[in-house]
């Protein structure tokens, strides 16, 4: 955990499941937490948005963690959410630029919020993966059939995707999963372009087993988290 005077990071393990069940650590998820509530402070990252000021202040702050963590880790691969409203400030822009160096470490989730401060930054979403690819990050777009993050967006951009993210709600989002393991491997096949799948909140052995046997080996989620020593 790494903490400031309101916020510390905490890190969740992205594991590859094997056919025996068992799994191994292959990368992790960086999560912005409050010290006050030990969860997303979402309601102080609203103000931060809507303040360059505020913002730059925590972009600061989240890039010397960030780097701290990398160096001290570095054949390890981190996965950073970004907001599409956190491209109104151009010191986001600085921010991939300097970690550019470490494009390898890094993959970049594009949430699935709407701008709310910058509504027209959606419109313009295709230049700004562009601009991330330029730095050569991998891009995930982040919690799949949530939000902006539907089927339209992510088959009008999937040319920047290199992973999507959908999460395991219940039975019910089976067939969700199953109708993106059928989309990506026709992408696959039609247009030579591999997308990986990693399928979230598995918070037990059971619901593991179930994507496993969907042929899905990248999950993610608390059952590994309490699992992991």
């Amino acid at each position: 955990m790494m903490k400031s005077e309101h916020f510390y990071l905490v890190f969740q393990p992205i594991v590859r499941v094997s056919d025996q069940y068992t799994f191994v650590v292959e990368e992790f998820e960086v999560l912005l937490r409050s010290i006050k509530t030990q969860k997303f402070p979402a309601d102080i990252f609203c103000e931060l948005l809507a303040n360059e000021q505020k913002y730059n202040q925590y972009i600061d702050w989240f890039t010397v963690e960030l780097e701290k963590k990398i160096q001290g880790c570095p054949n390890i691969k981190f996965s950073i959410n970004l907001d599409i409203d956190q491209f109104q400030f151009e010191s986001t822009f600085h921010f991939l630029k300097n970690f550019s160096q470490y494009h390898q470490n890094l993959m970049i989730e594009i949430t699935e919020h709407t701008p709310k401060n910058n509504p027209e930054l959606l419109i313009e979403l295709d230049d700004i993966l562009k601009k991330i690819k330029n730095h050569h990050f991998d891009i995930a777009i982040d919690d799949y059939n949530e939000g902006i993050n539907n089927f339209f967006l992510f088959k009008k951009h999937r040319k920047y995707y290199d992973r999507v993210k959908i999460s395991f709600f219940g039975y019910k989002s089976i067939l969700i999963i199953l109708a993106v393991v059928l989309y990506v491997n026709i992408v696959k096949f039609l247009f030579s372009k591999k997308i990986e799948i990693v399928v979230e909140r598995i918070d037990s052995l059971k619901k593991s087993k179930i994507i496993k046997k969907l042929s899905i080996s990248r999950q993610q989620g608390y059952y590994f988290k309490a699992n992991n020593n």
